[in-house]
């Protein structure tokens, strides 16, 4: 039995379908472009403005200082920790030098292949958080959901991670795959990842245990979009 709605609510929900359409449909139109949306960081040693133009064509070294920051590589988003720093060429990310970045990322046409400290990262289309554990000289990896491929530094593969939620390994310091030691995702949560997927246009493509989201961030380390 249906359960009879007033006009009122009716349209309401209505309109509320209408401007979230909306909001998607001006992302996508919005998907070609590179931009800070919020946060403070230097490129080349240049303070870039909040939605200001970014140009990755040529070698561009990003920073972060003491905040989060959340940037627009065309149809991709990366939320990069503080003390971050990241490479970019030819309009594409091209090695994680320190830190992190929690990458939510497109559909690639060919991989898109990622340098770190610690072996290299191949994306092809999915949300991927890696971050370089200094302390352990360790890179962290997990596989939010989509397909990453983990190669050591001669490009021999070590893992190929196809999974629908969090999928978290280590490269340890000799270059070998290990299980992740925490019993959470490391830095990295659930809600930020609708935020952004959705800031782009996207749904996620998770498979969520028992239909919900499990990981949240907290306040200081929320999505601000």
């Amino acid at each position: 039995m249906f359960k009879k709605i007033s006009r009122r609510d009716f349209c309401k929900c209505c309109g509320s379908i209408a401007l979230s359409t909306f909001f998607i449909n001006f992302a996508k139109a919005n998907s070609d472009t590179n931009q800070l949306i919020y946060g403070e960081i230097i490129i080349n040693g240049q303070k870039i403005d909040k939605n200001s133009e970014i140009n990755f064509d040529n070698l561009s070294e990003l920073e972060t200082k003491s905040e989060l920051a959340l940037v627009q590589n065309y149809q991709n988003g990366f939320l990069i920790r503080p003390n971050s720093k990241i490479k970019f060429f030819k309009n594409k990310i091209q090695e994680l030098v320190k830190g992190s970045f929690h990458g939510v990322f497109g559909k690639q046409s060919s991989e898109l292949q990622i340098k770190t400290p610690r072996g290299t990262i191949g994306i092809r289309g999915t949300v991927t958080y890696v971050e370089y554990e200094e302390n352990y000289d360790r890179t962290y990896v997990c596989n939010c959901y989509g397909n990453t491929v983990i190669y050591n530094s001669k490009m021999e593969e070590l893992k190929n991670l196809q999974t629908k939620y969090h999928s978290p390994v280590v490269i340890d310091k000799n270059q070998t795959i290990k299980d992740s030691p925490y019993n959470v995702p490391l830095n990295h949560y659930d809600d930020n990842i609708k935020s952004i997927e959705n800031k782009l246009g996207r749904e996620p493509r998770w498979k969520l245990p028992e239909g919900k989201m499990i990981f949240f961030a907290p306040i200081n380390e929320k999505v601000k979009v």
